[in-house]
Protein backbone atom coordinates (compact mmCIF):
# COMPACT_ATOMS: atom_id res chain seq x y z
CA UNK A 1 0.00 0.00 0.00
CA UNK A 2 1.27 3.13 -0.84
CA UNK A 3 2.59 5.84 1.56
CA UNK A 4 1.75 9.87 1.46
CA UNK A 5 4.36 11.60 1.38
CA UNK A 6 2.49 14.07 3.67
CA UNK A 7 2.58 10.69 6.18
CA UNK A 8 6.22 10.51 5.87
CA UNK A 9 7.05 13.76 6.62
CA UNK A 10 5.65 13.19 10.39
CA UNK A 11 8.54 11.10 10.85
CA UNK A 12 10.72 12.11 13.91
CA UNK A 13 14.52 13.60 12.57
CA UNK A 14 13.71 13.74 8.56
CA UNK A 15 16.78 15.35 6.96
CA UNK A 16 16.33 17.93 4.92
CA UNK A 17 17.06 16.30 1.52
CA UNK A 18 14.21 13.82 2.41
CA UNK A 19 12.11 16.84 3.61
CA UNK A 20 12.97 18.43 0.25
CA UNK A 21 11.84 15.54 -1.64
CA UNK A 22 8.84 14.38 0.35
CA UNK A 23 7.72 17.96 -0.49
CA UNK A 24 8.40 17.78 -4.48
CA UNK A 25 6.24 14.53 -3.78
CA UNK A 26 3.65 16.29 -1.64
CA UNK A 27 2.95 18.90 -4.08
CA UNK A 28 2.35 16.13 -6.82
CA UNK A 29 0.15 14.51 -4.51
CA UNK A 30 -1.74 17.59 -4.68
CA UNK A 31 -2.88 17.28 -8.06
CA UNK A 32 -3.81 13.61 -7.77
CA UNK A 33 -0.52 11.95 -8.90
CA UNK A 34 -1.12 8.80 -7.18
CA UNK A 35 -4.14 8.34 -9.60
CA UNK A 36 -2.63 9.39 -12.69
CA UNK A 37 -3.03 7.46 -15.69
CA UNK A 38 0.74 6.24 -16.92
CA UNK A 39 -0.51 5.70 -20.22
CA UNK A 40 -1.33 9.67 -20.26
CA UNK A 41 1.61 10.35 -18.43
CA UNK A 42 3.82 8.65 -20.85
CA UNK A 43 1.39 10.20 -23.86
CA UNK A 44 1.79 13.56 -22.22
CA UNK A 45 5.62 13.91 -21.73
CA UNK A 46 5.95 12.41 -25.45
CA UNK A 47 3.57 15.49 -26.23
CA UNK A 48 5.63 17.81 -24.62
CA UNK A 49 9.38 16.57 -26.11
CA UNK A 50 7.76 16.60 -29.80
CA UNK A 51 7.13 19.87 -29.20
CA UNK A 52 10.83 20.74 -27.31
CA UNK A 53 12.01 18.94 -30.64
CA UNK A 54 10.31 20.63 -33.05
CA UNK A 55 10.99 24.26 -31.60
CA UNK A 56 14.58 23.46 -30.78
CA UNK A 57 16.29 21.00 -33.44
CA UNK A 58 19.31 20.85 -32.50
CA UNK A 59 20.73 24.83 -32.11
CA UNK A 60 23.95 24.63 -31.15
CA UNK A 61 24.86 21.01 -31.15
CA UNK A 62 22.61 19.86 -28.52
CA UNK A 63 19.59 17.23 -28.88
CA UNK A 64 17.53 19.85 -26.53
CA UNK A 65 14.78 17.32 -25.92
CA UNK A 66 16.91 14.28 -24.72
CA UNK A 67 18.85 16.65 -22.60
CA UNK A 68 15.54 18.14 -21.02
CA UNK A 69 14.10 14.18 -20.56
CA UNK A 70 17.77 13.12 -19.35
CA UNK A 71 17.55 16.05 -16.47
CA UNK A 72 14.15 14.92 -15.66
CA UNK A 73 15.03 11.64 -15.12
CA UNK A 74 18.42 11.81 -13.43
CA UNK A 75 17.22 14.20 -10.97
CA UNK A 76 14.10 12.23 -10.28
CA UNK A 77 16.32 8.97 -10.10
CA UNK A 78 18.68 10.07 -8.10
CA UNK A 79 16.07 11.29 -5.26
CA UNK A 80 14.62 8.13 -5.50
CA UNK A 81 17.93 6.05 -4.62
CA UNK A 82 18.06 8.81 -1.90
CA UNK A 83 14.50 7.76 -0.70
CA UNK A 84 15.24 4.40 -0.87
CA UNK A 85 18.09 4.31 1.13
CA UNK A 86 16.17 5.73 3.90
CA UNK A 87 13.29 3.34 3.14
CA UNK A 88 13.84 1.40 6.63
CA UNK A 89 14.14 4.16 8.75
CA UNK A 90 10.73 5.64 7.10
CA UNK A 91 8.81 2.54 6.74
CA UNK A 92 10.38 0.14 8.91
CA UNK A 93 11.44 -1.70 5.75
CA UNK A 94 14.58 -1.64 3.48
CA UNK A 95 14.23 -1.73 -0.14
CA UNK A 96 14.44 -3.74 -2.54
CA UNK A 97 12.78 -6.01 0.41
CA UNK A 98 9.58 -3.12 0.92
CA UNK A 99 8.37 -2.94 -2.66
CA UNK A 100 8.88 -7.56 -2.82
CA UNK A 101 6.45 -6.95 0.14
CA UNK A 102 3.72 -5.75 -2.43
CA UNK A 103 4.06 -1.73 -0.62
CA UNK A 104 4.10 0.02 -3.17
CA UNK A 105 6.16 2.84 -4.40
CA UNK A 106 7.51 4.55 -1.80
CA UNK A 107 6.83 8.17 -3.31
CA UNK A 108 4.99 9.05 -5.92
CA UNK A 109 7.92 9.45 -8.08
CA UNK A 110 8.73 6.25 -8.01
CA UNK A 111 5.36 5.41 -9.63
CA UNK A 112 5.72 8.45 -12.54
CA UNK A 113 9.32 8.12 -13.56
CA UNK A 114 8.94 5.07 -15.16
CA UNK A 115 6.14 6.32 -17.31
CA UNK A 116 8.14 9.53 -18.11
CA UNK A 117 10.98 7.43 -19.77
CA UNK A 118 8.27 5.21 -21.61
CA UNK A 119 7.11 8.36 -23.68
CA UNK A 120 10.37 9.70 -23.76
CA UNK A 121 11.52 6.15 -25.24
CA UNK A 122 9.42 6.81 -27.85
CA UNK A 123 11.39 9.10 -29.26
CA UNK A 124 14.63 7.04 -28.28
CA UNK A 125 13.22 4.46 -30.59
CA UNK A 126 12.70 6.58 -33.94
CA UNK A 127 16.56 8.56 -33.32
CA UNK A 128 17.87 5.18 -32.56
CA UNK A 129 16.29 4.14 -35.95
CA UNK A 130 19.10 6.58 -38.12
CA UNK A 131 21.50 6.17 -35.67
CA UNK A 132 22.52 2.10 -34.92
CA UNK A 133 21.51 -1.21 -34.50
CA UNK A 134 22.31 -1.09 -30.73
CA UNK A 135 20.75 2.27 -30.26
CA UNK A 136 17.43 1.14 -31.92
CA UNK A 137 17.52 -1.81 -29.74
CA UNK A 138 17.87 0.34 -26.77
CA UNK A 139 15.20 2.44 -27.98
CA UNK A 140 12.81 -0.84 -28.15
CA UNK A 141 13.99 -2.93 -25.01
CA UNK A 142 13.07 0.72 -23.15
CA UNK A 143 10.04 1.34 -24.11
CA UNK A 144 8.92 -2.30 -23.78
CA UNK A 145 10.24 -2.67 -20.15
CA UNK A 146 8.67 0.19 -19.06
CA UNK A 147 5.63 -0.15 -20.81
CA UNK A 148 5.68 -4.02 -19.38
CA UNK A 149 6.26 -2.71 -15.32
CA UNK A 150 3.67 -0.12 -15.93
CA UNK A 151 1.09 -2.26 -17.28
CA UNK A 152 1.76 -5.12 -14.16
CA UNK A 153 1.49 -1.76 -11.76
CA UNK A 154 5.01 -2.29 -10.63
CA UNK A 155 6.84 0.74 -11.99
CA UNK A 156 8.83 1.08 -8.82
CA UNK A 157 10.78 -2.26 -9.55
CA UNK A 158 12.09 -0.44 -12.53
CA UNK A 159 12.72 2.82 -11.73
CA UNK A 160 16.60 2.28 -10.30
CA UNK A 161 17.04 1.37 -13.89
CA UNK A 162 16.72 5.25 -14.39
CA UNK A 163 19.59 5.85 -12.54
CA UNK A 164 21.84 5.02 -16.35
CA UNK A 165 20.13 8.42 -17.16
CA UNK A 166 22.68 10.08 -14.80
CA UNK A 167 25.75 10.37 -17.86
CA UNK A 168 23.26 11.41 -20.34
CA UNK A 169 23.02 15.25 -19.82
CA UNK A 170 26.45 14.98 -20.40
CA UNK A 171 26.02 13.16 -23.35
CA UNK A 172 23.62 15.59 -25.01
CA UNK A 173 26.21 18.49 -24.47
CA UNK A 174 29.30 17.06 -25.56
CA UNK A 175 28.76 17.85 -29.15
CA UNK A 176 27.60 21.46 -28.17
CA UNK A 177 29.64 23.40 -30.80
CA UNK A 178 30.23 26.85 -28.26
CA UNK A 179 32.53 24.93 -25.95
CA UNK A 180 35.97 25.01 -26.08
CA UNK A 181 38.55 22.48 -26.31
CA UNK A 182 39.45 22.39 -22.47
CA UNK A 183 35.61 22.32 -21.69
CA UNK A 184 34.67 19.33 -24.57
CA UNK A 185 37.41 17.22 -22.59
CA UNK A 186 36.39 17.74 -19.22
CA UNK A 187 32.70 16.96 -20.31
CA UNK A 188 33.79 13.80 -22.05
CA UNK A 189 36.07 12.95 -19.10
CA UNK A 190 32.94 13.81 -17.13
CA UNK A 191 30.52 11.50 -19.22
CA UNK A 192 33.07 8.37 -19.23
CA UNK A 193 33.03 8.61 -15.45
CA UNK A 194 29.76 8.47 -14.59
CA UNK A 195 28.75 6.17 -17.27
CA UNK A 196 31.32 3.84 -15.21
CA UNK A 197 29.47 4.54 -11.96
CA UNK A 198 25.91 4.22 -12.94
CA UNK A 199 25.99 2.37 -15.82
CA UNK A 200 28.69 -0.04 -15.11
CA UNK A 201 28.99 -0.58 -11.50
CA UNK A 202 25.79 0.77 -9.52
CA UNK A 203 22.90 -0.01 -11.38
CA UNK A 204 24.33 -3.49 -11.95
CA UNK A 205 24.57 -4.18 -8.35
CA UNK A 206 21.40 -2.37 -7.23
CA UNK A 207 19.65 -5.09 -10.71
CA UNK A 208 21.43 -8.01 -8.73
CA UNK A 209 20.08 -7.18 -5.05
CA UNK A 210 16.58 -7.19 -6.30
CA UNK A 211 17.27 -10.22 -8.06
CA UNK A 212 18.22 -11.83 -5.06
CA UNK A 213 15.96 -10.22 -2.85
CA UNK A 214 12.37 -11.31 -5.56
CA UNK A 215 14.28 -14.95 -5.49
CA UNK A 216 14.13 -15.16 -1.99
CA UNK A 217 10.84 -13.86 -1.49
CA UNK A 218 9.39 -15.66 -4.56
CA UNK A 219 7.56 -18.51 -2.06
CA UNK A 220 6.01 -15.94 0.10
CA UNK A 221 2.49 -15.54 -0.20
CA UNK A 222 2.09 -11.77 -0.22
CA UNK A 223 4.83 -11.86 -3.14
CA UNK A 224 2.73 -13.87 -5.30
CA UNK A 225 -0.31 -12.34 -4.47
CA UNK A 226 0.97 -8.94 -5.99
CA UNK A 227 3.45 -10.28 -8.23
CA UNK A 228 2.92 -11.79 -11.59
CA UNK A 229 5.15 -15.02 -12.55
CA UNK A 230 6.73 -12.86 -15.31
CA UNK A 231 7.69 -10.12 -13.35
CA UNK A 232 11.22 -12.09 -12.07
CA UNK A 233 12.45 -13.43 -15.52
CA UNK A 234 11.87 -10.24 -17.64
CA UNK A 235 13.65 -8.45 -14.88
CA UNK A 236 16.43 -10.83 -15.17
CA UNK A 237 16.15 -10.82 -18.70
CA UNK A 238 16.03 -7.11 -18.86
CA UNK A 239 19.05 -6.72 -16.69
CA UNK A 240 21.48 -9.38 -19.21
CA UNK A 241 20.47 -6.62 -21.66
CA UNK A 242 20.91 -3.32 -20.98
CA UNK A 243 24.32 -4.67 -18.95
CA UNK A 244 25.45 -6.26 -21.67
CA UNK A 245 24.60 -3.26 -23.88
CA UNK A 246 25.81 -0.52 -21.37
CA UNK A 247 29.28 -3.13 -21.24
CA UNK A 248 29.37 -2.66 -25.09
CA UNK A 249 28.80 0.77 -24.81
CA UNK A 250 31.59 1.48 -22.49
CA UNK A 251 34.49 -0.31 -24.68
CA UNK A 252 33.58 1.88 -27.20
CA UNK A 253 33.99 5.02 -25.04
CA UNK A 254 37.35 3.65 -23.60
CA UNK A 255 38.88 2.84 -27.08
CA UNK A 256 37.66 6.56 -28.20
CA UNK A 257 39.14 8.06 -25.26
CA UNK A 258 41.99 6.42 -25.93
CA UNK A 259 42.35 7.81 -29.36
CA UNK A 260 41.45 11.13 -28.12
CA UNK A 261 43.89 11.16 -25.65
CA UNK A 262 47.07 9.78 -27.88
CA UNK A 263 45.97 12.64 -30.36
CA UNK A 264 44.58 10.33 -33.36
CA UNK A 265 41.23 12.07 -33.23
CA UNK A 266 40.22 15.72 -31.74
CA UNK A 267 38.41 16.49 -29.27
CA UNK A 268 35.65 17.78 -31.43
CA UNK A 269 36.28 15.10 -33.50
CA UNK A 270 33.51 12.50 -34.39
CA UNK A 271 31.32 13.38 -31.41
CA UNK A 272 28.50 11.91 -33.40
CA UNK A 273 26.41 9.44 -31.95
CA UNK A 274 26.20 8.45 -35.95
CA UNK A 275 30.03 8.15 -36.66
CA UNK A 276 29.35 7.21 -39.96
CA UNK A 277 26.70 9.99 -40.73
CA UNK A 278 29.55 12.29 -39.02
CA UNK A 279 32.70 10.67 -41.56
CA UNK A 280 30.06 11.44 -44.39
CA UNK A 281 29.59 14.81 -43.76
CA UNK A 282 33.75 15.52 -43.43
CA UNK A 283 33.63 13.90 -47.06
CA UNK A 284 31.22 16.09 -48.71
Amino acid sequence: MAISAADLLRHKHVSLPVRSILNVAATLEQYGAWNWDLRAVALGTLLILVAVRNICHKKRGIDWYALLHGIVSATGALACMYMDFHAKELTGTPEPLRSCQCSGPLTVLHRILPAVTAGYSILDLYDGYYISTDFMLHGIATLAVMVFFCSQQTPHLIEPFLLMEVSTPLLTIVRADFLSPFMAGMIQASFALTFFIFRIVLVPYMWFQLMVTMYQERSNPTYQACMSPLVYPVAMVVGIFFHSLNLFWFIKIVKKAKRKLMGVEGIHAKNDLNEREDDRKKVK
